[in-house]
């Protein structure tokens, strides 16, 4: 018999950072591309008034500015008080989120019929519906019928490969919308609850789709409204046994949560397997209220943010030979001075306070990364804006 997990304060269920409605893994890819002393792809833009810059052409196309752009002058690191060449010259280009790849991972049991089924499934069809740039999506269920039938019963494939492939591969959206909304129209709840299996293919498909798509940051999804109770890794141990592997992997995979219930989950075990994968704490969706839709796709929205975090792409290159030397992070504050964020060595180097960044790896850089109190103030402020600077030597951190 399939356990329901029990009401517990529902006016609390909403956990910042994260979404509501159903278990969610998250794996990170890093991102690829390289650039060159002078380079700049799109999105780089003529410096402003407090960049200087000499007379220059701009490419009315790209908006790649073709004349010397310093940083601008001052303390960049208030412990070090190591400042900006003036001279230097650089290309200015406003820094671009790594594209995001969803892996849904969307449980099918017994006890997901009526409300939660119907609310959820019509969650994820708006969601997929919306044309958001650089998101794609992709789609599978658990349990999944057993090699030569099955079903409800404790019939389910407890194969982890079955979950690694998906119903419907990761595309981009919305192209990708029509075909997730057939798939959901061809499934309907009818088998018991194979978490431990379930998760672990998703994390293995998350992790062979980050290595196969660099630059990319690569979230699995994974709904439910139970805990396990089948195949291995069938009990709340066993996936946070799961969770905490595709953490400390690579590439690493985070575990979101979400809980979905006619009744309101208790939120102990799914905040157990979400802080077991990185990300401390679940959300949950009260279905059969009539705001159950509305809530899981505005969770949705937030895991979208949440995943991507603070990670940026690497400006591609236009020539020349990539120098990881001369590379420089600006914060714009939307009410404020810009300023160029000095660099340490990774993310054991980030102070407790005060601003930094680090790339994601020394030898061959894939991304540049900001510590986590930079993280905090940047995303706080919706409208600033971070940029990078390629061709002036970069600012290293000398604070202890």
């Amino acid at each position: 018999m399939r356990r329901r997990l029990s009401v517990s304060h529902p006016s609390r269920l909403v956990v910042a950072g994260l979404v509501s409605g159903g278990l969610v893994v998250a794996c990170a890819g890093s991102a690829g591309s390289g650039f060159g002393d002078g380079g700049a792809g799109s999105g780089t833009k003529k410096a402003d008034a407090s960049i200087t810059s000499p007379p220059g052409t701009t490419d009315g196309s790209s908006g790649t500015d073709s004349g010397s752009i310093s940083l601008p002058v001052g303390t960049h690191d208030a412990q070090s008080g190591q400042k900006a060449d003036a001279s230097c010259g650089g290309t200015v280009t406003k820094a671009q989120q790594s594209p995001l790849d969803i892996y849904i991972m969307l449980d099918q049991s017994g006890s997901m019929q009526g409300n939660p089924w119907n609310e959820v499934t019509s969650a994820i069809e708006s969601f997929v519906s919306q044309p958001l740039s650089g998101v794609s999506v992709g789609l599978q269920y658990f349990g999944l019928p057993a090699a030569g039938g099955g079903g409800y019963g404790g019939n389910d494939s407890c194969v982890v490969s079955d979950y690694a492939t998906p119903s419907v591969e990761i595309a981009a959206l919305p192209g990708v919308a029509s075909a997730i909304q057939t798939s959901i129209k061809a499934h309907s709840p009818s088998s018991m609850t194979p978490t431990g299996v379930a998760l672990q293919g998703a994390v293995n498909h998350c992790q062979s789709w980050a290595t196969a798509h660099p630059g990319h940051v690569v979230v699995a999804l994974l709904a439910t409204d139970g805990e396990p109770n089948e195949c291995t890794g069938g009990t709340i141990a066993g996936v946070e046994s799961v969770a905490a592997a595709g953490l400390s992997g690579t590439p690493k995979v985070l575990t979101f949560v979400i809980g979905v219930n006619d009744s309101g989950t208790s939120l102990s075990n799914l905040n157990g397997i979400a802080a077991a994968g990185g990300t401390t704490s679940a959300f949950m969706v009260t279905t059969g209220t009539g705001a159950a839709t509305t809530a899981f796709l505005a969770a949705l929205n937030k895991i979208r943010g949440s995943a991507l975090g603070c990670q940026y792409a690497i400006p591609p290159a236009e020539g020349g030979i990539p120098d990881y030397g001369k590379v420089n992070v600006v914060y714009t504050p939307s009410s404020g001075t810009k300023e160029t964020v000095p660099n340490v060595t990774n993310a054991a180097a980030c102070p407790s306070s005060g601003d930094a960044w680090y790339y994601d790896n020394n030898q061959s850089p894939t991304e540049i990364l900001l510590c986590s109190s930079t993280c905090t103030k940047v995303q706080a402020d919706s409208s600033g804006e971070v940029s990078v600077v390629v061709g002036c030597a970069t600012i290293i951190s000398t604070s202890k």
